[in-house]
């Protein structure tokens, strides 16, 4: 074994529990909780670190077999008194560097062991190249890993990451690995905190502060990797719930591409579509002559990352060789790039007009977006969002408002409150705390409040805020917005105003079953929250819309239920009643909505940060598809009606559905109009009428651009004789499209009109 190297002496050979004689795991594989965040200092590290301190304090055994801490005090003091196992030493380039020690964790075999860095590309001369094999290989030994990674390490998220941020992404993580994680929990800090962190020095050198904040660390990139990290764990929860998927089994998805530049990122989104549809997913490289290997052996890697089969073929005819190839794997979904001659990508448009015209019960998916794995240059001229920010506003001096969401009781955002509280405290600010009394008895929140400036409430329930405003702090922190002053009947949200509107800004917290549409909730949990009769209002949805920052106390349900378990919210004689009203499936529920008000502010927030005469908006993170129907066929519709819907499902996008009228319909296009809405009606979606400007296709696009749409939804066209100069509506969307992708659904998902043969049927 390497020789080791570390301040302490190695930790005495144990056996775990489960562990066999001779040191054989006797148990089946260890669990996976990955903490995933956003960029470098969002506080995963630190996350892990409390989670583990309050694990080992139940007696459950933790050991850290690799953290790094960047010398970041606050990191390092969360790491305190767990045990370390000490890293072995490796000789690298003229030096020694520490790398974890995999046969020492193996060996001491904890329970549970923290692995950092879940993307780490290791030194040469250890056992495992990646980080991620090492955690592998303690999993197989029955050893529970907790670990930590960023949302731009996710390989099939690598092109997205490098198109919004312009800054290439060298380590990643194949997607099988995160997938695997039993859990996965957001550790969640809004733009500009993070960008406070780092002017405070807390996340990198003085020396690479100013660099890094104009460059990876802007808002806009911030607010942008946010958004993939939250709708990331949002589809993560979706997939592993083990529900079966909605669609018959046997979905297969062939990529069609050719070796080049382009070619990752395409592998990347089929990759994607694939974990999606729970289908296999081939790599099919298609050239008319044999590429080099240097062209071939990147495409090749990607595949084998992410666990897809690759196939590489030489042809002269690439649409007989392509038809052939699908037919032989029973290829369900093609997947190609859209062609563009500014950007010199895809195989062709006349193989994309063969394919249509041979597509039968195949879809056909066109990715128009996010294919560039090119970065751009670090300064695109956009000023300092920063400056953007302080410049919106009508001049009036206004305190900042920061909202701590928790989606139940119990997650802790009020523990995330204070803390917030300490920090700015010590960094010199003058900060009270107001309405503290409901949560004073937990033993964190009694430490916290006992080194914080507490103005109590008034009798009523009420906020003091005359007395505040006599203090005149700088920061006043408001536990709990919900709550109603018994006696005049305002909210906290309410009384509020006047303290922001004086310039103090307010740090509060939020829970989610107290905004509008969570009534039932509300009942439900009340009596664990000690609610008296009118005690509590719904937050109207301005509250949250008016925030300058809002951030996610997250936690997965099955932890929750853990801390219940331990007497976080209630005594014994009551637990069993506190488990049934905290159920899972309501605490998953409660999570996504939390999830997805945050990600919808982030996105409102992120399209701040351009100029609003710059011309044009960030690319939505979100996933917005359009389905767009024609009246008169109304078996049709209902077919691609639910094809869209079970995609917006799958993809947790935001789905709108429209068709294209004239400017003036007759009586019967009027009725079948009005067939039409009263189907969609059926279906819970509105159906929204628009007025034909110009050409099918160029109405399309350009409603699609001007509401953000990202996925297009259409039928095939359907085989009929056409003039020369005549092409299929479908063929002319793709054709005209750059930046959204257009989804074409074959027969297996639209049935063929009754009493009309292949020749004479007319064409969407």
């Amino acid at each position: 074994m390497p020789s080791r190297a570390g301040g302490r002496a190695p930790h005495p050979v144990t056996r775990g529990p489960g562990r066999a004689e001779g040191g054989a795991p006797a148990s089946a594989q260890g669990r996976l909780k990955v903490f995933i965040g956003a960029a470098p200092g969002v506080g995963k590290t630190f996350a892990m670190l409390q989670e583990a301190h309050l694990l080992a304090s139940k007696g459950r055994d933790v050991a850290i077999a690799w953290v790094q801490t960047y010398g970041r005090p606050l990191t390092e003091e969360a790491a305190g008194e767990l045990e370390r196992i000490p890293p072995q030493r490796v000789r690298y380039r003229g030096m020694e560097v520490d790398e974890m020690d995999l046969d020492a964790a193996l060996e001491r075999h904890p329970e549970v062991a923290l692995v950092d860095e879940l993307a780490n590309t290791n030194v040469p001369g250890v056992r495992h190249a990646k980080r991620g094999e090492d955690v592998e290989e303690l999993r197989r030994a029955g050893i529970e890993v907790w670990t930590t990674v960023n949302i731009q390490h996710i390989e099939s998220l690598r092109d997205v990451v490098e198109r919004v941020t312009g800054v290439a992404v060298r380590e990643t993580v194949p997607d099988a690995v995160v997938d695997a994680a039993d859990e996965l929990t957001l550790a969640d800090m809004t733009p500009e905190a993070l960008r406070k962190r780092m002017r405070h020095g807390n996340v990198y050198p003085p020396e690479r502060i100013e660099a890094s904040l104009n460059s990876f660390f802007r808002e806009g990139n911030l607010a942008a990797l946010r958004e993939l990290a939250i709708w990331y764990v949002v589809q993560h929860r979706s997939r592993s719930e083990g529900a079966a998927p909605e669609e018959p089994v046997g979905d297969r998805v062939l990529i069609i591409t050719a070796c080049g530049s382009a070619a990752p990122g395409l592998v990347r989104r089929g990759a994607r579509m694939g974990r999606r549809l729970r289908a296999p997913v081939t790599v099919l490289a298609v050239h008319e002559r044999p590429p080099v290997e240097e062209e071939v052996a990147p495409v090749r890697t990607l595949a084998a990352d992410l666990g897809l089969e690759f196939d590489l073929r030489v042809t002269s005819q690439p649409s007989s060789l392509i038809l052939q190839v699908a037919d032989e794997l029973g290829a369900t979904d093609l997947v190609v790039a859209a062609e563009s001659p500014a950007r010199g990508r895809g195989l062709g448009r006349e193989l994309v007009a063969a394919l249509l015209r041979n597509l039968g019960e195949r879809h056909l998916h066109v990715i128009g977006r996010r294919l560039g794995t090119g970065s751009r240059p670090a300064d695109d001229g956009r000023p300092d969002p920063a400056l953007l920010l302080a410049g919106l506003g009508s001049g009036a001096v206004r305190g900042g408002l920061r909202l701590y969401l928790g989606y139940a009781p119990g997650v802790g955002k009020t523990t995330r409150l204070l803390e917030e509280a300490l920090r700015r405290q010590r960094r010199g600010a003058e900060v009270a705390v107001a309405s503290p009394g409901a949560l004073a008895p937990r033993p964190t929140v009694r430490y916290l409040l006992e080194q914080l400036n507490v103005v109590p409430s008034l009798a009523t329930g009420a906020i003091d805020v005359e007395g505040l405003l006599r203090r005149n702090p700088k920061v006043v922190c408001v536990d709990d917005l919900g709550v109603r002053d018994l006696q005049s009947k305002r909210t906290r949200y309410q009384q509020i105003r006047r303290l922001l509107s004086a310039g103090i800004s307010v740090v509060a917290t939020v829970s989610v079953i107290d905004l509008p549409g969570f009534e039932s909730a509300r009942e439900r949990l009340a009596p664990f929250r000690g609610d008296e009769a009118g005690a509590r209002a719904p937050v109207p949805p301005w509250v949250l819309d008016s925030a300058d920052e809002i951030e996610l106390v997250d936690l997965p349900p099955t932890e929750l239920r853990e801390r219940i378990r331990s007497g976080w919210l209630t005594d014994a004689e009551r637990l069993a009643e506190a488990l049934q009203a905290f159920s899972e499936p309501l605490l998953e529920e409660l999570r996504s909505a939390a999830l997805r008000r945050v990600a919808a502010h982030t996105e409102a927030r992120r399209q701040q940060y351009l100029p609003a005469d710059s011309g044009h908006g960030l690319s939505p993170v979100e996933e917005r598809i359009m389905v767009a129907l024609r009246p008169g066929r109304l078996d049709q519709a209902a077919q691609l009606l639910r094809a869209g819907q079970r995609a917006a499902r799958r993809e947790d996008a935001t789905l709108v559905v429209i068709s294209v009228v004239a400017p003036s319909m007759s009586t019967a296009e009027s009725g079948q109009l009005e067939r039409l809405g009263e189907l969609t009606a059926r279906h819970g979606v509105r159906l929204v009428p628009v007025p034909r400007d110009g050409g099918l296709a160029s109405t399309l696009l350009r409603w699609g651009r001007d509401h953000r749409v990202t996925a297009i939804f259409m039928p095939a066209p359907m085989p009929r004789r056409r003039l020369p100069w005549e092409k299929p509506v479908a063929l002319d969307v793709i054709e005209r499209a750059e930046e959204v992708d257009i989804h074409i659904l074959g027969e297996r998902a639209l049935p063929k009109p009754a009493g009309l043969s292949a020749a004479s049927r007319g064409r969407r």
